[in-house]
């Protein structure tokens, strides 16, 4: 999924804005435990059981991916537009 920055103005800043706002309290709503972590400016992944979510910082955009186990699938809609709609907010 595709997100255009309206807020931020750079990658930079959007992956400070976004790094502040996808703690593992957040994705807890789903009743999962996420290990966040960065690999500098440009990519944060947010892992668990059974759940993978990566952001991926372009000049003008951002990229949302997530994979979920079988189990989780059905909520895959539900899951991707709450965080759709929370990075948003963000950038």
């Amino acid at each position: 999924m595709r997100i255009d920055y309206v807020k931020s103005s750079n990658k930079e800043e959007a992956f400070k804005s976004v790094k502040a706002g996808i703690t593992p309290e957040l994705l807890e709503k789903f009743q999962v435990k996420a290990d966040i972590s960065d690999n500098g400016t440009d990519r944060i992944d947010a892992t668990g059981k059974g759940f993978d979510f990566k952001v991926d910082f372009l000049n003008d955009h951002i990229l949302l991916d997530l994979n979920l186990s079988f189990m989780l699938k059905p909520f895959k809609s539900k899951i991707l537009g709450y965080l759709e709609k929370e990075v948003k907010k963000i950038i």
